[in-house]
């Protein structure tokens, strides 16, 4: 049995990250998917990436994302629910977790407890995308030896 590691936050309703999940389970009905949601911040949906960094915009907050953590969380828990619940409506085996914020500690976290055969990494693009801008698909192949498919919509 194929065993997934999903991990998304702002793009995990994305049409082309349900594909790719589509494609994998119309392989094998037997493949299993575990969801990992890193706990975003408030402060992180709303900027841009600079040189070097990620610079706040706090203009931003009421168009484009939650203005608290405590609605980052109800948020991402949502986002994981839903996604979790269309997983099981399509006949996958599916669980999945709200992990630490910062990705690359959450996919560690999670690799420790279990065994994967792929990493799914879905992001936003790269002009925005601060998990591209710190090359975390690169770091997660690397560390943990394990293949990984980044998925960018558009």
């Amino acid at each position: 049995m194929p065993r997934y590691l999903v991990v998304a936050n702002q793009t995990l309703g994305s049409a082309e990250l349900r594909q790719e999940i589509r494609k994998r389970f119309e392989a094998d009905p037997d493949s299993f998917f575990y969801v990992l949601v890193p706990n975003t911040r408030a402060d992180d949906y709303h900027g841009v990436p600079v040189a070097g960094g990620f610079v706040p915009m706090p203009t931003l907050i009421t168009a484009s994302g939650p203005a608290t953590d405590e609605e980052a969380t109800a948020q991402a828990q949502h986002l994981l629910d839903q996604f979790l619940k269309r997983l099981r409506e399509l006949g996958a085996k599916a669980e999945g977790e709200l992990g630490d914020p910062n990705p690359l500690k959450a996919i560690a976290e999670v690799l420790a407890r279990e065994r994967f055969d792929e990493v799914i990494i879905s992001t936003l693009p790269e002009r925005v995308s601060k998990w591209l801008h710190t090359d975390l698909p690169h770091k997660v192949q690397r560390r943990f030896g394990v293949p990984v498919t980044t998925i960018t919509p558009t």
